[in-house]
């Protein structure tokens, strides 16, 4: 073989590599814009697109910006009445842009096809002092394919006289002042052409200066609701809403005034559950927790702790005879969980299985508590409908948020059904019964914080299982270890329901603190056992906004799918 044949064989080899196959899955042959500027601000645009499909596609996407930068001032333009002729289309908004969806899933096309995307688009002037601007991305520079040809149509309501000083149109690359295009003014028309094929990233922006008065121009009513009008709204609505959930409060929640006097016993109508729930109305897992002391003092289970060396300590619950009949739910459903699969249970195998068991407990023990002759029942039916209608708040905030932009009103029903929250749970009103439990509740915990050890040790003198009695409340105000240690000195002998480990009281010698201090690091184990959840995994993501196009409003781009 010949050094020439080597020569022409490597080039040919060599060459094909160097070919571009298309980038591009289609061309677009021509981009037609044509624009009826009517007097009253509002702009018709026609987009006739015609694009040759190299394979098969679906169809294009139109991306159209809303937003946009000019002079360093943000500008949001409406574009509404979006349609296709002739093609299946979707519409939505995504990253500051109109996205136009053309085409339908099962669909392919080849070759030849021409779409026609009409919208409308309100403003999108500028109004300087001594004309109106107008500024219009004609094509796009976002485009991955060539335009082969472009042309444009601008059309008026009213009779103009422009200049050429009046109007330019740009062609080229964006940012640049390319003029790879012709414009005419021809009776209340503007009309023109590209005069060079657009490769991706080019487009054509025109450029017009109207008369003042030409378009409509925005009252200062116009101009004060554009900037501030919606916060005004904000405002107003949240100050309504505030006022509204004030007015039901004070109508159907508000409380009768309470007599704080000490009380040394607890109510003798409340269970300590109860007791937890009416001091702050809220039904915690600590109110249901007091139930495990409770019973005990009552002699239906026994609490032990396991002590372990090598291993977390754990709790052994075991049931001395089932709860009576009469018993409210929530106790059923607790007692019950407990000891589903026997009489005998380790605290550790409870772990990420009890929780839904504890929810449960809660809600019972809540409208346990709304069934009882405590609260005027008009309160509790306006408990729940203020309850859902601040859902309703928030969930519209996050909408008019993030589906309509309307960032102040958004923040505005939030915040709103925020506080309607926090008036729900102020929303129950107490009778006359229910004032009288609560003031005893309250006084019985005043005094449980504040107890001198002269006054216990007489209580103690006229019940010795004071201390048992009253364990379970002071738990649910958070004064256990406290309450347990101003009994030293006082109490000889420990709970008999309550196990501790080998020599914890030191052949005999009962000392309330260290009991109090191991009980309530017991209950707090307890606690964590019985409202852990087993562990998920997930992610997650966001987006971010793109940025607006150059040379007036308008322009974006596209591409196939």
């Amino acid at each position: 073989m010949s050094t020439k044949t080597i020569l022409i064989f490597l080039f040919l080899i060599f060459g094909s590599f160097c070919i571009p196959l298309s980038a591009e899955d289609f061309t677009i042959r021509h981009f037609q814009s044509n624009i009826d500027v009517k007097s009253s601000g509002v702009m018709e645009v026609t987009e006739t697109i015609d694009v040759f499909f190299h394979e098969s596609r679906r169809g294009i996407f139109r991306n159209i910006p809303y937003k946009v930068k000019l002079d360093g001032k943000v500008y949001e333009i409406k574009i509404y009445d979006v349609t296709v002729d002739n093609y299946h289309y979707d519409v939505s908004r995504r990253d500051n842009n109109v996205v136009i969806k053309i085409g339908r899933k099962d669909i392919f096309l080849t070759g030849d096809q021409k779409y026609i995307i009409r919208y409308k688009v309100k403003k999108a002037f500028l109004f300087q002092e001594n004309h109106t601007e107008f500024q219009w991305n004609l094509t796009g520079t976002d485009w991955p394919s060539t335009i082969e040809s472009a042309g444009f149509g601008v059309f008026f309501d009213k009779n103009l006289n422009l200049t050429k000083e009046d109007y330019f149109v740009n062609a080229g690359a964006q940012g640049s002042s390319e003029t790879f295009a012709t414009a005419q003014f021809l009776q209340n028309k503007i009309v023109g052409e590209s005069t060079k094929t657009l490769a991706p990233g080019e487009g054509m922006t025109l450029y017009i200066k109207l008369p003042k008065d030409y378009i409509v121009r925005p009252g200062e009513w116009e101009v004060w609701m554009e900037k501030y009008g919606w916060l005004t709204i904000a405002g107003i609505l949240f100050t309504g809403l505030l006022g509204f959930f004030y007015r039901l409060w004070y109508k159907y929640g508000k409380e009768y005034p309470i007599i704080r006097a000490v009380q040394y016993i607890p109510p003798k109508e409340l269970t300590p559950s109860e007791a937890g729930v009416i001091i702050d109305e809220r039904a915690d897992n600590v109110d249901v927790l007091a139930l495990l002391p409770y019973w005990a003092h009552n002699g239906y289970i026994l609490i032990k702790m396991i002590e372990k060396k090598w291993a977390k300590d754990d709790h052994q619950l075991i049931k001395i005879k089932n709860l009576p009949d009469d018993v409210p739910a929530y106790e059923k459903i607790m007692f019950n969980g407990l000891f589903s699969s026997g009489n005998e249970i380790m605290v550790s195998e409870l772990e990420n299985t009890f929780y839904e068991t504890m929810a449960s407990a809660k809600t019972s023990l809540k409208q346990s508590l709304n069934t009882k002759d405590i609260y005027y029942p008009i309160s509790i039916r306006y408990q729940l409908m203020t309850g859902v209608f601040s859902f309703v708040l928030v969930a519209a905030g996050i909408l008019v948020t993030f589906v309509f932009g309307l960032l102040s009103v958004g923040i505005a029903l939030g915040l709103a059904g925020g506080l309607g929250f926090i008036f729900t749970n102020f929303m129950v009103k107490k009778n006359q019964n229910g004032v009288r439990l609560y003031q005893e509740t309250l006084g019985f915990k005043m005094f449980v914080k504040a107890a001198e050890k002269d006054k216990i040790e007489r209580m103690l003198q006229d019940d010795p299982m004071y201390f048992e009695k009253t364990l379970p409340y002071a738990m649910v105000f958070g004064y256990a270890k406290s309450w347990s240690k101003k009994f030293e000195g006082l109490l000889l002998e420990p709970p008999g329901w309550y196990v501790g480990p080998g020599g914890m009281y030191h052949a005999g010698h009962f000392s309330p603190a260290a009991f109090g201090s191991s009980f309530d690091s017991s209950m707090n184990e307890i606690k964590s056992v019985f409202n852990s959840t087993p562990s998920s995994s997930g992610s997650g993501g966001g987006f971010s906004g793109g940025g607006s196009v150059g040379g007036g409003f308008g322009g974006g781009g596209g591409g196939s799918w």
